[in-house]
């Protein structure tokens, strides 16, 4: 698959060069190379994908009162997550890109992240493959789970969906046969070797609208109705989340209980850990520290045998960790963001949105930029002009065959 990207000027350069240096550590630093990155070259690579950020930005003459109200809370809320983790964070430091990518097409800045994430995928399992480093084997019961270089199996499983995601975005109806039927192999051999299983239900979803979407161009312009009934699906999905969370195992209803019980137990005990994290750490407008431990290897990949507990849903660990406040602001510019793609017609990448929604009440994953490059669609808040694709290509472009 070839991947071309036009760039204009030297501010589209210089915050992609530094997203594609970012996605890279970031990857790296969910597998086993991470033994080799020291934890100073770490934050050096990301303080030079910060300068180069700072430099594009040195070059806006002027600020907009929708780009300085987005500045001011774009720092804010760096500085409220930094304090609960750190300011070199995935997450922290992710805030940062989304302001900063608001005025560079978006189709740019998805096969930007397709490119690094398509090649380090394929670099990490055959690193494991060849032995260059470890491929663990977790066997639990019947279940045997392969990382394939990565820390935990669920990391190249998300890392592909996003992939997925990507690629449907980029094509759509243009997508050849031979692309989905390698994106349809690779999403089952990874499932095959991680036995990722939420992961690869999402994985197919995407990959069936993909397939509708290519035999019935115009499917989703005339489903437009049914997408605006999820327009407050984030807020929707999140109240949903802490009511079973906090009423798990007993709701007062005997029906609804019995599907809890089914539902907890489809899912792996993630209902019960919820319940379980909210009694014993609670939360509060503002962050709080929380002990979780869960089945992800250490850099020297050394399993964690402290008693497992560690919060899936997406909404309930914002809750806890980042804070009632942080939470509420993220629902708010999730939906917005939403309503904006709606209204834009922009309907894969509300249908993408939609998913993620739902995806997030059982995966916390999505919370990262590498994992989930649509982040950065919040830039649509903030930037009058935002564009989804280049409309004005022109001969005096440059261009990065990739």
């Amino acid at each position: 698959m070839k991947l071309v990207i036009k760039i204009k000027s030297v501010p589209e350069l210089l915050p992609l060069s530094a997203l594609g240096i970012f996605l890279t550590v970031s990857i790296l630093n969910t597998t086993f190379y991470v033994q080799f990155i020291p934890i100073l070259v770490y934050k050096l690579v990301i303080a030079f994908s910060l300068f180069l950020l700072a430099i594009k930005e040195s070059f806006k003459r002027k600020y907009d009162y929708r780009a300085l109200l987005g500045l001011f809370a774009t720092i804010l809320i760096y500085v409220a997550v930094g304090k609960t983790t750190a300011l070199s964070t995935n997450v922290a430091v992710g805030i940062l890109f989304i302001y900063t990518l608001r005025d560079v097409p978006f189709k740019k800045v998805a096969t930007t992240s397709l490119f690094v994430s398509t090649c380090l995928l394929l670099f990490v399992i055959m690193s494991s493959r060849l032995g260059i480093i470890p491929n663990y084997l977790e066997i639990s019961g019947p279940r045997v789970r392969s990382y394939l270089g990565f820390r935990y199996a669920l990391y190249p499983s998300i890392l592909l969906m996003n992939i997925v995601a990507i690629v449907f975005y980029l094509k759509q109806s243009k997508i050849q046969y031979w692309q989905w039927i390698l994106l349809s192999l690779s999403v089952y051999w990874l499932y095959s070797k991680t036995d990722s299983r939420l992961t690869f239900y999402s994985s197919c979803i995407l990959l069936v609208c993909s397939l509708l979407i290519k035999w019935f161009p115009n499917i989703f312009s005339k489903l437009g109705n049914v997408f605006r009934i999820f327009k407050l699906t984030f807020i929707v999905n999140a109240i949903i989340s802490f009511w079973v969370s906090f009423t798990f195992p007993n709701s007062g209803y005997p029906l609804i209980n019995d599907f809890l019980f089914k539902a907890n137990h489809m899912l792996g005990g993630r209902l019960y850990l919820a319940n379980k994290s909210l009694n014993l750490y609670g939360f509060g407008l503002i962050g709080r520290p929380v002990e979780w431990n869960g089945n992800g290897l250490t850099v020297e990949g050394v399993k964690n045998n402290q008693t497992y507990l560690y919060v899936d849903n997406l909404y309930v660990q914002i809750l806890q960790k980042y804070g009632l406040l942080i939470l509420s602001v993220m629902l708010s510019v999730l939906t917005l963001t939403l309503f904006k793609v709606i209204k834009k017609g922009q309907w894969v990448l509300a249908l993408i949105l939609i998913l993620m929604s739902f995806h997030s009440m059982i995966d916390d994953l999505n919370l990262y930029l590498h994992n989930n490059i649509f982040w950065v669609l919040i830039g649509v808040l903030i930037y009058p002009d935002y564009q989804f694709a280049d409309e004005n290509d022109g001969n005096n472009s440059f261009e990065t065959i990739v």
